[in-house]
């Protein structure tokens, strides 16, 4: 389990599992020998019965004086059964036994209780009781004996079970059932934290605020400071960078100035590098710009792809171009204008080149619950393309696969450079339309 929620439950329900396991095997156990023991008791006291009613007659044999009152000894195979034996003598028994005798160890002296489960008469399983006991009137050892059938046990015992078995199944179900009431209930400030983190991220909010449980009260105040240390540490970088690229700034320029229109190569190197070292400088001061992130009301993305569109098929009107947008309702970028059209433009400029006669534009929505939105900018075109295992070289600064198209070859590898100051991506694959598609992922409002 991956997830705060799914450990919770997990332990929670593997331990009452278990818990109820236990309780419904001890409930179990507890009535199986509640029940037995009334059984033996029971057995007991027909023993105590029969040695009561005994009697030696003149002649010397055990007899009952009077008759025992319960008929299911009468009743062959009932399942109620007595059997009084003598070492040398033929057992005196229930008429309930028929043609079946009971088989007692008389070596084995029982003056005291004994108990046991044996096979009896047509094949049931039968609890047996059985004791020694001398009469008075004789000096003789008689073996009591008083069985039972336990069928009816066995089955009075399933039943319990069965029932327990469901009542334990029933409150297993109603435990889930509140614990998943209870997990979700406890977690909610921690999801409602996320969505706030969430809305902290995109810029729609600045800082963690509203009224927290204790034990995340804390949490929420570290985080609210670390916002506040980095927001500062950002500030103080961009200061820095802006600083030191304006205190470059004016020599540059006397320099290119003192250069401009020389014809010597020294000075031709020198105007060369200072123009290097101005578009570096350029460069890093719009990374400090973007690394504050975007945090306005958003840009309205279908105006400005419009434009672009617009743009590039008068510039490639000769060829008769015609640039297809497809962009859905509302979607905001959300980040700086001159950010957007550079990126744009410079991807759409780039497919102006190499397309045939058509370039597609669509931008969608990413949708994805309890993340950052984002949106999908795809540009397709109908050009020649390049195989696919050079299209990632195509984000290389300076790479060109084809030297004799005008170019620098820094457009994309300046696009991709921005889109991952904003979080986002960009990636190129084989179009639908022949050519090259590139795909950029946009933070969205």
């Amino acid at each position: 389990m991956k997830t705060l929620t799914g450990r919770l439950l997990l332990s929670a329900i593997l331990w009452s599992g278990a818990a109820l396991v236990a309780g419904g095997f001890l409930l179990s156990l507890a009535f199986r020998n509640y029940v037995l023991s009334d059984i033996d008791e029971k057995l007991e006291m027909l023993i105590d019965t029969m040695v009561g009613i005994s009697e030696i007659s003149p002649e010397g044999v055990l007899r009952f004086n009077q008759p025992l009152l319960d008929q299911r000894f009468a009743t062959p195979y009932s399942g109620w059964y007595w059997q009084i034996s003598e070492e040398g003598d033929a057992a005196f028994r229930s008429r309930s036994l028929w043609d079946f005798e009971l088989s007692p160890d008389l070596s084995a002296k029982a003056f005291s209780l004994r108990l046991s489960e044996v096979e009896g008469p047509d094949g049931q399983l039968v609890r047996v009781a059985e004791r020694d006991i001398i009469l008075p009137e004789a000096d003789r050892i008689f073996r009591y004996q008083v069985a039972t059938d336990t069928a009816e046990v066995r089955e009075a015992i399933k039943e319990f079970n069965w029932l327990l078995l469901s009542a334990l199944g029933l409150i297993m179900l109603t435990v889930s059932l509140a614990l998943v009431i209870q997990v979700a209930y406890g977690l909610r400030p921690l999801r409602n934290l996320r969505r706030v983190l969430v809305n902290v991220r995109s810029g729609s909010a600045s800082r963690i605020e509203g009224d927290w449980p204790e034990d995340l009260r804390p949490l929420a105040l570290e985080i609210n400071a670390l916002i506040d240390q980095n927001e500062k540490l950002v500030a103080r970088a961009r200061t820095h960078v802006g600083n030191l690229a304006h205190a470059l700034k004016t020599p540059l320029s006397v320099i290119l100035n003192e250069v401009e229109g020389a014809k010597d190569a020294s000075g031709k190197a020198i105007g060369a590098q200072a123009a290097n070292i101005q578009r570096h400088i350029d460069h890093h001061l719009k990374r400090a710009r973007i690394a504050g992130g975007g945090s306005g009301p958003g840009l309205e993305v279908k105006d400005r792809v419009e434009k672009i569109a617009r743009a590039i098929e008068r510039l490639n009107q000769e060829k008769g171009l015609k640039v297809s947008v497809s962009v859905q309702a509302s979607i905001k970028f959300d980040g700086e204008k001159e950010d957007f059209d550079e990126v744009v433009g410079n991807i759409v400029e780039n497919a102006g080149k190499w397309a045939n006669t058509q370039i597609a534009i669509t931008v969608q929505r990413l949708n994805g619950e309890g993340r950052r939105p984002f949106l999908v900018l795809r540009v397709d075109d109908d050009g020649p393309g390049v195989p696919e295992s050079e299209m990632e070289q195509l984000f290389e600064r300076g790479r060109r696969l084809d030297e004799q198209t005008p170019g620098t070859g820094l457009g994309l590898a300046i696009v991709r450079d921005i889109v991952e100051l904003y979080g986002g991506s960009a990636s190129i694959e084989k179009s639908g339309l022949g050519g090259l598609a590139v795909i950029l992922r946009l933070p969205a409002k």
